[in-house]
């Protein structure tokens, strides 16, 4: 089971949150998959995703997607996506 939690972050405070879960194994195939729902859900653009990012969040269980990895501008300072299926 997959289960992640975002935070929209601005001057070091939680604006916006989210949880998500689907029922299937986590799989780095399917990270981009899983952060364009959650994108969705909060209503924001989905950001660039590199290797960097994914192995952030396999490697620490958590990464942070900037205003530089946003195509559009973005009304926060950066997107925080943790793992909370540990």
């Amino acid at each position: 089971m997959v289960k992640m939690f975002a935070r929209l972050i601005k001057n070091q405070k939680t604006i916006k949150s989210y949880t998500y879960s689907n029922v299937n194994e986590y799989d780095g195939k399917d990270f981009y998959f899983h952060l364009s729902e959650i994108s969705r859900k909060l209503d924001i653009p989905t950001p660039i995703v590199i290797n960097y990012h994914r192995e952030s969040y396999e490697e620490f269980n958590s990464v942070k997607f900037f205003k530089d990895d946003f195509v559009d501008k973005v009304p926060f300072d950066y997107l925080l996506l943790e793992n909370v299926d540990l």
